[in-house]
C-alpha cells in the first residue's frame, strides 16, 4: 500500500490533480492540523487537571497524545508528499522523508488501535472486577501503556525493514492482521463480555431491589464510560476500514482497484477519513464527559487568569462555584 502512496504524490500521477486541487488540499490539511492539534492538546491538559484521577483517564491521555503525533507530524508529512510535485524546487519527495513517513503513519495508526484495545480491556476489568480494580495499582496501568507502545514500535520496526522483496510486497498484511484484524476480535470480545456481564447485574439488582447499591452506582457510572469507548472504537473503525480493505485489495488482488484518476480520487478519500478520525475524539470526550465540558469552559479562565472576560463562568471563590 506503500507503493500506492508513493504514486498517489509522485511526478508520475501530477497531472492527476490540477494545481487548484493540490492547493486546496493543502489548506484543508493544514486547517484539520491545527485541529487535531488543538483539541487533543485540550484533551491532555483536561484530563490532567480533573481531579479525580482515575486509571482510564491515564488511557485517554494517551490516545490523546497519539492522536496529538498524527496532527503534529503524519499530516505535514504527507502535504509534502502531496505537494512536492507540484512545486519546482522539490520535483520528487525526498526519498529518506517518504521512508520516515511511512513508518511513522503506520506507527500512529498501530498506536490509536493498541491504546483503544488497552482501554476495552481496562473497561472489562473495571466493570466485571470493580472492587478489585479500584484497589488495584497505578503501576499496572503504567505497565499496560508501556506495553501498548512498545507493541506499536515492535510492529512498526518490522514492517520498515526490507527483508527481500515478497515481504516487501506482502508486508501490508502484517499490519493489517496485527494492526487491524487481532485488535477488533479482542475489542469485540471484551465489549461481549461487558455487555453480558451488566446483563446479568441487572437481573440480579432487579431482584434483590438493590437500587441504591454503592456498588451499582459505580458500575453504572463506568459503564457510561465503556459507551464513550465503543462510540470511539467505532469511529474509528469506520474511518480506517477503507483503508485496510483498499490495502488488501491492493495486495492481493490490485486488478480490483480504479485506474487513474480514479484511483487518486480513492486515496484522497481513504487519507482524509483516517487523518479526520484524530480530530474526532476530542470531540466525542467533550459531549460524553460532563467533568471535561466544565473543565473545557473554565480553561480561559485558567489560560488567561481574567474571569471577568468570560461572564458566563462562575468566578473562582464563589460557593456555587
Amino acid at each position: 500500500m506503500e507503493n500506492a502512496t508513493n504514486e498517489t504524490s509522485g511526478a508520475k500521477h501530477r497531472l492527476f490533480r490540477s494545481k487548484t486541487e493540490v492547493f486546496v488540499f493543502m489548506a484543508l490539511y493544514i486547517l484539520l492540523s491545527l485541529l487535531v492539534i488543538a483539541g487533543n492538546s485540550l484533551v491532555v491538559v483536561g484530563f490532567k487537571n480533573i481531579r479525580l484521577r482515575t486509571a482510564i483517564n491515564m488511557f485517554f491521555v494517551s490516545l490523546a497524545i497519539s492522536d496529538l503525533l498524527v496532527g503534529a507530524v503524519s499530516i505535514p508529512l504527507w502535504i509534502y508528499n502531496l505537494s512536492c510535485p507540484y512545486f519546482r524546487s522539490c520535483v520528487e519527495p525526498n526519498e529518506y522523508v517518504t521512508v520516515f513517513y511511512r513508518a511513522f503513519d503506520v506507527f500512529s495508526a498501530m498506536a490509536s488501535i493498541s491504546n483503544l484495545v488497552a482501554i476495552s480491556v481496562e473497561r472489562y476489568f473495571a466493570i466485571c472486577w470493580p472492587v478489585q480494580h479500584r484497589v488495584s495499582s497505578f503501576t499496572r496501568y503504567y505497565i499496560m501503556i508501556f506495553v501498548t507502545w512498545s507493541y506499536s514500535m515492535t510492529i512498526t520496526a518490522v514492517y520498515s525493514v526490507e527483508f527481500s522483496p515478497t515481504w516487501t510486497r506482502y508486508r501490508g498484511s502484517l499490519v493489517f492482521v496485527a494492526g487491524f484484524a487481532l485488535p477488533l476480535v479482542i475489542i469485540i470480545v471484551m465489549y461481549s463480555s461487558i455487555h453480558r456481564r451488566v446483563s446479568k447485574m441487572n437481573a440480579h439488582w432487579k431482584r434483590t431491589n438493590a437500587k441504591r447499591s454503592a456498588l451499582r452506582k459505580n458500575v453504572q457510572r463506568e459503564k457510561r464510560t465503556a459507551t464513550t469507548v465503543v462510540i470511539v472504537t467505532v469511529l474509528f473503525i469506520a474511518a480506517w476500514l477503507p483503508f485496510f480493505v483498499v490495502s488488501m485489495l491492493w495486495t492481493f488482488c490490485r486488478s480490483s482497484l480504479l485506474g487513474g484518476r480514479g484511483f487518486i480520487r480513492l486515496m484522497d478519500f481513504i487519507k482524509w477519513m483516517h487523518y479526520s478520525n484524530s480530530v474526532v475524539n476530542p470531540v466525542v470526550y467533550a459531549y460524553r464527559s460532563e467533568e471535561m465540558r466544565r473543565l473545557l469552559v473554565k480553561l480561559p479562565v485558567r489560560v488567561t487568569g481574567r474571569a471577568e472576560q468570560f461572564p458566563g463562568i462562575v468566578r473562582p471563590g464563589n460557593r456555587n462555584n
